[in-house]
């Protein structure tokens, strides 16, 4: 009941803070409630699968790409036409990598994801004619939903809302399943799943195409947002964005990538408004507490978290 209150309250958002809270806020919140999305779609492979991949931005950028083209080469706003093909692009490429890097473990897998998600940056920063090249797209029109219009801010932020709630719920139900305990089964000890009888390549890439998809799903709704995609949404740093937020939230936990995105969110979006200066402090505060966790807090928020609520619950 809890849960379902603090969702209800998520998605209605811009209408019961409309008194006290500023646009901003729910500008800062929607963007949050995307990153968590993205970073959600990681931790089944980080947190879950035992896959780091450093490659993850090419899914997001694929998706956010693929619902730009969509709507303006087919000449329609419609959501079912556009988010589809977010999810179908995000889905395709994670198969086609996934197949390549997916028997490769530990530094061979991180870095053959990188390889190749910057094969997909070098084409979207190549492919003028399709993608803008250094350019980007821009005029990304907001989506529609047969006769609602999700092109006010407040409608816009309850798609993006109802979406984190819907991938909140995939990533939960899967991680309690059969399927979610033979991925930990295989990121603990892959070679005794394979005693046991677990096809481990097609469980790793199984996971790896539902991640591409929740990914690519994320960047439509990033395309959404600001009506605009670069090939930077399928960059590196967009990938590194994506760890980090998971590493400091806490791998392998629902709410981990969620706090991570908040944290992540603030530090990008208020700390400059804070301190403006022409330096770039917000990625170099976030790189300090993305070493302060890997040194000293090594679970993340999440496990902080649980570890304080262990030592109340003892007293």
């Amino acid at each position: 009941m809890l849960v379902a209150l603090g969702a209800a309250a998520l998605v209605t958002f811009p209408y019961w803070s409309a008194p006290w809270a500023s646009r901003f806020a729910t500008t800062l919140l929607r963007d949050a409630l995307i990153l968590a999305i993205f970073a959600l779609s990681l931790d089944l492979l980080v947190g879950r699968a035992g896959m780091p991949s450093l490659g993850h931005a090419a899914f997001f950028g694929g998706g956010a790409y693929a619902a730009g083209i969509a709507g303006q080469q087919l000449a329609t706003d419609q959501l079912p036409v556009t988010l589809g093909a977010a999810a179908l692009v995000g889905a395709v490429l994670a198969l086609v990598i996934g197949v390549l890097v997916v028997r490769s473990e530990g530094i061979f897998f991180l870095m053959l994801t990188l390889a190749l998600a910057q094969i997909v940056f070098a084409i979207a920063f190549q492919w003028t004619a399709v993608t803008g090249g250094s350019n980007g797209l821009s005029g990304i029109g907001r989506p529609m939903l047969a006769s609602i219009d999700f092109s006010s801010p407040d409608l816009m932020y309850v798609l993006v809302a109802v979406t984190f709630v819907l991938a909140a719920l995939v990533v939960w139900g899967l991680a309690r399943s059969p399927y979610g305990r033979a991925l930990i089964g295989v990121r603990e000890n892959e070679r005794r799943m394979r005693a046991l009888g677990y096809d481990t390549a097609r469980l790793r890439l199984s996971a790896f195409v539902i991640a591409g998809t929740i990914a690519g799903i994320a960047g439509a709704l990033s395309a959404y947002s600001t009506r605009f995609v670069s090939a930077q949404d399928a960059g590196l740093g967009n990938s590194v964005r994506a760890f980090v937020t998971v590493l400091v939230g806490g791998a392998g936990t629902l709410g981990g990538p969620i706090v991570g995105s908040a944290v992540v969110s603030l530090i990008e979006r208020v700390v400059p408004s804070i301190l403006p200066t022409d330096l770039r402090i917000s990625e170099a505060l976030l790189g300090l507490v993305f070493i302060g966790f890997v040194l000293f807090a090594r679970q993340g928020m999440a496990g902080l978290g649980r570890s304080a609520w262990l030592r109340v619950s003892r007293r």
